[in-house]
């Protein structure tokens, strides 16, 4: 049987990998216009991008100097002769008042949760933001604040502490049992990194207010027995335990918190 001799371009021609590669070259060439307006808009939207993240790394920094400008604001020290401008003195912020400071604090801190409000440094500053109102006696607007941050599941131990912070509230003016609710969902969370001691010290005190003096007794006999022998939070358990184990077994009210 004969055999028929192929030319090298018919080879070539029967070559999978040779077609493909001239239908390519023939598709740019046939479409180049084209390709070259989607390669300069991929060129924009990939610079718009990167343009996008430096932004918005802008805005963050800008977030966390003004959140670390009200933080300053609410640690700062108080003084009778201080200057209008908090930093006259030095680098730490002075104050006439305590009034004058927790406001000068609240204004960064509802600065930063208005405008940042994407970013979880605004879930921060809220926090403190509801601390600074409270102690400006804005008592339902803070426990708005707080609720919301309580609320907030983007940053749970900063939620953690607005609850500890409403706990803390409710003791305060009375509602022991919004108080307990809040501790007791606390203490039995394997996710709060909050110390359970501290906890198990303000349920007592909210306890006691119900007037439930065994069940307090009780939470800081289980508390004690648990987590580091040696602690400052175990020390104050223990005299938190032995204050209330003294006290009359009626009439007594919690210690404030």
């Amino acid at each position: 049987m004969g055999t028929t001799k192929l030319t090298r371009k018919e080879i070539m021609a029967e070559d999978p990998v040779h077609e493909a590669i001239v239908r390519f070259l023939e598709f740019f060439r046939t479409n180049s216009k084209k390709i070259g307006i989607l390669a300069a808009a991929a060129v924009l939207v990939a610079a718009g991008i990167y343009g996008g993240l430096q932004y918005l790394d802008a805005r963050e920094v800008q977030a966390q100097e003004q959140l670390g400008k009200g933080m300053d604001f609410f640690h700062g020290q108080v003084a009778a002769d201080a200057p209008s401008d908090p930093y006259a003195k030095g680098p730490t912020p002075v104050f006439p008042s305590e009034s004058a400071k927790y406001q000068a604090a609240a204004r960064e801190f509802s600065s930063v949760a208005s405008r940042f409000s994407y970013s979880k440094i605004s879930i921060v500053a809220r926090y403190y933001l509801g601390l600074s109102q409270l102690e400006l006696g804005k008592k339902e607007e803070a426990v708005k604040n707080l609720g919301a941050v309580a609320n907030n599941s983007k940053n749970r131990p900063v939620g953690y502490l607005a609850k500890r912070a409403l706990a803390a509230y409710n003791i305060s003016s009375g509602n022991y049992q919004g108080a307990r609710e809040f501790l007791e969902g606390m203490i039995k969370d394997p996710q709060c990194n909050l110390p359970k001691e501290d906890l198990a010290i303000q349920l007592s005190r909210a306890l006691v207010g119900l007037g439930k003096r065994d069940e307090a007794v009780k939470v800081l006999k289980d508390s004690g027995s648990q987590g580091p022998a040696f602690s400052a939070l175990k020390q104050q358990l223990t005299a938190e335990l032995d204050k209330l184990q003294k006290a009359p077994a009626t009439g007594s009210s919690p210690a404030q918190p």
